[in-house]
């Protein structure tokens, strides 16, 4: 196997990761206008990406391989853009007394609030196996699901309790979900997701280097490793006590925000932080 064989996936996989995370994260909060017309143009890009997911589905070439990748990121993008864009969330729920509820009541309403991206991404993870049930390039199909089930990992997590969520990074319409959330510095649920998952990390990573395997084949379980990995560093992220960015890009002051007394609250320059641990 050659030497960029190895690593042209990796890269691009890194690259497909910085980039639609980062791209998400610089409309949090912007103008509406401005997040509308964002919003729109991913969702032509999404739209671009299922044509050319059904089309190269029968094909195993390197540059079929690479397409679909790159729509299963483009995919999953779009749904994860349409959560945190306030587009396709949840429903709103009645939190008075949150203090008294029990686990499984704060759960549910957790859950509840964004319920409609959860059933719609479930909704495309099913039609993407449907559509790549008996073809050979399932690779676009497994990168979306890859990057699902991370997501839901890291979410399951923040509601468990982390060391450095803070909510003041996400969108202002998801900050009622912080009286939901346990505030502890460990979660028992964490070392078995990063457990399960580094294992996954690993099977791939033996099964893209274990001769003898086709190249293209390679740079599929590579690309869906890395990713893996990415979110499992995400993970990390959110309990080691070290500085929780890795985009150099959207950075801009918070907007002002009321305290109880009516005042408003000096700006706090922030860099943006990945969110799937929790954005994928």
């Amino acid at each position: 196997m050659q030497w960029m064989a190895f690593v042209f996936p990796v890269l691009y996989a890194v690259f497909l990761w910085w980039f639609t995370t980062g791209l998400i994260i610089v409309v949090y909060d912007r103008s509406r206008w401005l997040t509308q017309l964002c919003y729109a143009g991913m969702t032509v890009g999404m739209m671009l990406a299922v044509l050319a997911f059904v089309a190269t589905r029968n094909m195993t070439d390197m540059n079929a391989i690479l397409i679909a990748l790159t729509c299963g990121v483009v995919i999953w993008g779009w749904q994860v853009a349409g959560y945190y864009l306030n587009f396709v969330t949840g429903e709103s729920a009645d939190m008075t007394d949150d203090n008294q509820l029990s686990l499984r009541h704060r759960f549910w309403l957790a859950l509840n609030s964004g319920i409609y991206h959860e059933l719609m991404a479930l909704v495309f993870a099913i039609g993407m196996i449907i559509l790549t049930w008996s073809s050979p390039n399932k690779w676009g199909m497994w990168v979306y699901v890859a990057l699902w089930l991370m997501h839901a990992s890291a979410k399951l997590n923040v509601f468990f309790g982390v060391r450095n969520f803070h909510i003041e990074f996400l969108p202002q319409h998801l900050h009622h979900i912080e009286r939901l959330l346990e505030h502890r510095q460990y979660n028992a649920f964490f070392p078995f997701s990063v457990v399960v998952a580094s294992s996954v990390v690993l099977v791939l990573f033996f099964r893209a280097v274990y001769p003898p395997i086709v190249e293209t084949q390679s740079a599929g379980y590579l690309a869906i490793a890395t990713l893996i990995a990415l979110g499992i560093l995400e993970h990390l992220l959110l309990v080691l006590p070290v500085p929780s960015t890795l985009y150099g890009w959207g950075m801009r002051a918070l907007p002002k925000t009321p305290d109880k007394q009516g005042d408003t609250t000096h700006k706090v320059d922030v860099v943006s932080q990945s969110v799937k641990g929790q954005i994928p």
